[in-house]
C-alpha cells in the first residue's frame, strides 16, 4: 500500500513539474502578446485544478498519518482557486494573510481599505490578483528570511481616476541579497516573478520589485481603474 501511495504522489508531482517547465520555457520567450499569455496561465490553473482534486480524492483517503495529512490538505487547498462566489477576494485576502502568519510564524498584518469593490472585476481577473499576491508570500516564505510581512491594498490618492495599489512588502534580505539576483536582471529572474508579469499584462496592471539590499522587497501592483477593467462574465 505504501509504495502504491508513493506512486501516486510522484506521478502527480512530476505531472505539475512538467506544466511549471512548461510554463518557464513559454514565459523565457518574454512573449507580450495577451491572448499567449491567457492561455498559458489558463493552463497552469487547469492543472492545479487536476492535481489538486487527484490529491484529494485518490491520495487523502490512502493516508492515515495526521501530520501527513494535514499537509496534503494544505497542498490540495493552495492548488485550488478560490470560490469568490462564497466569499470576496477582500475576505479571501484577510484569510490568506492569517493563515500564512499560522503557518509559517511570519507575522503578517493585513490593510485593505474599506470602500474596495474588487465584485466589479471578473472572476479570472480576481484569481489573477490572488495568485500575484499569493506568489509574492510564497517568494517571502521562501527567500526573504523576515519575521514580518505586510498586505497593504488602497486607492491611490496621486491619480485621476484613482487608481487600486496593491504593496506587498517584507523586513527581509532584498532581491540583491539573494543568489543570482543582482543588478538589473534581479526583477527579471525567477517563475514567480515572470508569472506575476504575465498576470499583470492580463490585467493592465503595472507592476515593480523594488528593493535595496538588507531593506526588504516591495511588491508594488497599481491597477487600472475597475470601471475600466471590468469584463463580462460569458
Amino acid at each position: 500500500m505504501i509504495w502504491l501511495f508513493v506512486f501516486i504522489i510522484t506521478v502527480l508531482m512530476l505531472s505539475l513539474c512538467y506544466v511549471f517547465m512548461a510554463m518557464r520555457r513559454a514565459l523565457e520567450r518574454e512573449s507580450e502578446n495577451r491572448e499567449f499569455s491567457t492561455m498559458a496561465i489558463e493552463g497552469l490553473e487547469t492543472e492545479r485544478r487536476r492535481v489538486s482534486r487527484e490529491l484529494h480524492d485518490i491520495v487523502l483517503p490512502m493516508v492515515h498519518d495526521p501530520q501527513l495529512h494535514d499537509v496534503i490538505r494544505s497542498i490540495c487547498m493552495e492548488l485550488m482557486p478560490p470560490n469568490f462566489t462564497q466569499l470576496s477576494l477582500k475576505d479571501t485576502l484577510a484569510g490568506f494573510c492569517m493563515q500564512f502568519a499560522q503557518k509559517t510564524g511570519i507575522e503578517c498584518p493585513c490593510f485593505i481599505e474599506e470602500e474596495l469593490d474588487f465584485s466589479q472585476y471578473s472572476t479570472e481577473n480576481q484569481l489573477h490578483l490572488y495568485r500575484m499576491v499569493q506568489e509574492s508570500f510564497t517568494n517571502i516564505e521562501k527567500h526573504s528570511g523576515t519575521n514580518k510581512a505586510t498586505l497593504i491594498i488602497r486607492k491611490s490618492v496621486q491619480t485621476t481616476p484613482q487608481t487600486v495599489l496593491i504593496l506587498i512588502s517584507d523586513e527581509g534580505v532584498g532581491l540583491q541579497s539573494r543568489p543570482g539576483l543582482s543588478g538589473s536582471t534581479m526583477a527579471a529572474k525567477g517563475l514567480g516573478m515572470k508569472s506575476m508579469r504575465q498576470r499583470a499584462a492580463i490585467l493592465g496592471a503595472k507592476i515593480d520589485f523594488i528593493s535595496d539590499s538588507g531593506n526588504g522587497l516591495k511588491v508594488r501592483i497599481e491597477l487600472p481603474p475597475v470601471q475600466h477593467r471590468k469584463i463580462q462574465e460569458p
